[in-house]
């Protein structure tokens, strides 16, 4: 039987050490935009790799930076990390950072719809806590996201996935999950997730305590992405 393909995403969040997006951009695309580098991340199963600052960084830089990378493979994405030049081009970029492998709830709903054309923007929006069970948290968060999902499209949103913090092997089954929602506009957005028919869904039941959300952009500048 052929083996399901599989792809796990990557975040990688911290605090970068330039003081500007110009020359976080410069000290990126050297480092995690080298070609040699970037041509065995891609060999190695890395998918996607997209570079996301704060919606506000523009006006209010505090040097936050985070990597969104989908890989198809453990095994690449380990031995890639595991090279002392990824290790040090990541030091040389972050005074701090945070690295986690999460796997796709495909229990979960999920949704992909297309942009139409001219609606360039992509907003970020993710949410990230801990839940009492993986099925009681399914079933919440089918529930209202099934009743929300026409006016969260009306607002702009282009994708929603939830993902699992990766469990060591041999450690007892993770219970942190990962919402990443795409949206085409901000202001839209944040009307969506601060009206009272989002607040009234229910959504936020699935989780033990009160999750840490965050919005983030695409910075300004030619990074090297694929």
């Amino acid at each position: 039987m052929k083996q399901k393909m599989t792809f796990n995403l990557l975040t990688v969040m911290g605090k970068v050490k330039p003081t500007s997006i110009e020359a976080t951009c410069e000290l990126h695309n050297q480092t995690a935009g080298n070609p040699g580098g970037v041509a065995a991340a891609k060999s190695l199963g890395d998918m996607s790799h997209m570079t996301f600052m704060p919606l506000d960084a523009a006006t209010n830089f505090k040097n936050d930076l985070l990597f969104m990378d989908i890989w198809n493979s453990m095994d690449g994405l380990n031995q890639f990390f595991s090279d002392p030049q990824v290790k040090g081009g990541a030091d040389m970029m972050f005074a701090s950072r945070e690295a986690v492998v999460w796997t796709k709830l495909d229990g979960f709903l999920n949704f992909h719809f297309p942009s139409p054309t001219g609606k360039n923007d992509r907003i970020i929006g993710l949410v990230r806590g801990t839940v009492k069970s993986i099925e009681e948290a399914e079933a919440i968060h089918n529930a209202a996201i099934e009743g929300q999902v026409k006016t969260s499209r009306a607002a702009g949103i282009l994708s929603h996935d939830f993902y699992v913090r990766m469990a060591a092997p041999g450690s007892p089954e993770a219970l942190e999950i990962l919402g990443v929602d795409v949206w085409m506009n901000a202001e839209s957005m944040m009307k969506h997730y601060m009206s009272a028919e989002f607040q009234s869904s229910g959504l936020y039941k699935m989780y033990a305590s009160k999750p840490s959300s965050s919005t983030w952009v695409h910075p300004k500048g030619e990074w090297v992405e694929w």
